[in-house]
C-alpha cells in the first residue's frame, strides 16, 4: 500500500550560490554529520551535485510523508547510497516504512523522486 509520493527539482545554481555564500553554515543546516564527512572527501567537482542530491531527496521525503520541515529537520536524514549505488534515506521516520528513492541531476537541475509504502 502506497502511503505517500514526494518529488522536489532543484535548481542547482541556487545551492551553488547559497553554499558560495554561507559555508559551513549552510552546510550545517543540511547535511547529517555523516554526510558532511562524505562530503569533505569529495572532489570540488562533485560537491555541488551531492548537496542538490541530498536536499532535493529529503525535501521529496517530507513532501511524501507529508509533514514538511516539521519535526524533522534535514540534518535529520541521511543520504546514502547502498554498494551498487541505488541511493536510500535514513531517519527514525522511515523505521517500518519501505521507500523508493530515485535521483537525477543535469548539470542545471536535479530531481528527487520518493514513493513510501507499508
Amino acid at each position: 500500500m502506497i502511503l505517500g509520493i514526494g518529488t522536489d527539482l532543484i535548481i542547482n545554481s541556487r545551492v551553488q550560490k547559497l553554499y558560495k555564500k554561507y559555508g559551513d553554515r549552510f552546510l550545517d543546516k543540511i547535511l547529517s554529520a555523516n554526510e558532511k564527512a562524505e562530503f569533505s572527501s569529495l572532489k570540488n567537482s562533485q560537491k555541488i551535485n551531492f548537496l542538490c542530491s541530498s536536499f532535493a531527496a529529503k525535501e521529496a521525503l517530507v513532501k511524501a510523508l507529508g509533514i514538511g520541515f516539521r519535526g524533522v529537520y534535514p540534518s535529520d536524514i541521511s543520504m546514502k547510497k547502498n554498494e551498487l549505488g541505488k541511493p536510500e534515506l535514513i531517519n527514525h521516520k522511515l523505521e517500518n516504512i519501505k521507500h523508493h528513492l530515485s535521483i537525477t541531476n543535469t548539470d542545471s537541475y536535479t530531481l528527487s523522486f520518493v514513493v513510501l509504502e507499508k
